[in-house]
């Protein structure tokens, strides 16, 4: 069984926020008075976005990008990347990170056969990206 939106275009890419969190504060996704955060147990586990990822793939999903927020704040996700690359018709698993924390990680995803990595990078200039950061 293949997906197919209104259109009758068959559908093989999932993209899958795994936190809502991010470890930047850019102004057009962090509103100065802040945000209310998800608690730890109103996010799926990793073992119910397996199940999903599952019979996404099963239903012809070939595609997977992993998001959030910032991906690499989820704990365990290194392990569900892992469980992930097991899942049988899955060809590709994409994800998109600010990349602060990508290069601590980036042997372990070469590993799993992650081969694609989108940068979301707003900026080149520091000051834009860190504006109170003295650092």
């Amino acid at each position: 069984m293949m997906l197919k939106d209104k259109f009758g275009r068959e559908i093989d890419y999932l993209r899958l926020a795994v936190i809502d969190r991010c470890n930047l504060r850019c102004t057009y996704c962090m509103p100065a008075e802040g945000l209310n955060w998800l608690s730890k147990n109103e996010l799926m586990s990793n073992e119910e976005m397996l199940r999903i990822c599952r019979i996404f793939t099963e239903m012809g999903v070939s595609k997977i990008r992993i998001t959030g927020g910032e991906p690499f704040l989820r704990k365990g996700i290194m392990p569900f990347l892992n469980d992930l690359t097991q899942l049988n018709g899955l060809k590709n698993i994409a994800i998109t990170t600010n990349g602060l924390n990508t290069f601590k990680n980036i042997q372990k995803l070469k590993n799993l056969g992650i081969k694609s990595i989108n940068l979301s990078l707003d900026s080149l200039d520091r000051e834009k990206v860190f504006p109170n950061n003295k650092a």
